[in-house]
Formats: C-alpha cells, sequence, structure tokens
C-alpha cells in the first residue's frame, strides 16, 4: 500500500486506465492486500483517543505493510476514487489522500 508521496509517479491500474468501469477496483485486489487478518486493525485509529505516538507507530507500521503489498496502486487508486475518510490506504493516511488529491487537481 505505500509508497512516498513526494516524488512517486502512481500509474492507474489497467482496469481504469484502459477506460473500464472504476468499480473493477473493488473486486479481486482486496484477496491479495497484506492488510487481511489480525493486523487490518493497524490500519484504522481504535474506537478510543489514541496519543499521537501511539498514532504514529501505529500508521508506521501499517505503511510499512503497505510497502511489500502487491496490489499498493489498485488500493490507492481507490481509496483516492470513492475519496475515503478513514485509515491507512494505498500506504496513505487520511491527510496524505487529501494532500495528493489537492496535487492532482492543479
Amino acid at each position: 500500500m505505500m509508497g512516498t508521496t513526494g516524488s512517486t509517479t502512481i500509474t492507474k491500474p489497467a482496469s481504469i486506465a484502459r477506460g473500464g468501469p472504476p468499480w473493477r477496483l473493488q473486486i479481486g485486489w482486496q484477496h491479495h492486500a497484506n492488510c487481511k487478518g489480525p493486523q487490518s486493525e493497524l490500519f484504522f485509529a481504535p474506537n478510543h483517543l489514541e496519543r499521537k505516538e501511539d498514532r504514529l507507530e501505529r500508521e508506521a507500521a501499517a505503511k510499512a505493510l503497505c510497502r511489500r503489498c502487491p496490489v499498493l496502486v489498485e488500493c490507492r487508486e481507490y481509496a483516492l476514487m470513492v475519496r475515503e475518510p478513514h485509515g491507512i490506504w494505498g500506504g496513505l493516511n487520511e491527510y496524505e489522500r487529501r494532500q495528493l488529491l489537492a496535487r492532482r487537481a492543479g
């Protein structure tokens, strides 16, 4: 799910680049994601107040899994497309996704 956000060139998944329907991003790729299973709790804030240090540690662990994920690009593009407001998706947190969308907008 993660790559550096500064200078990384993000390419669209093939289904979108070919003009395929965006809903195809929702089918299949999740089955190959590194965030499945017990470690999925790292990708979203807990239901209780989280200290900044704990959040940074949790997000760093999630992003480390993302860096090795075979579907990082699909995950990131899906989160950007649906404007996912919570969690780590494609190696980016909510703020980083908003920044990337703003840069893409111009």
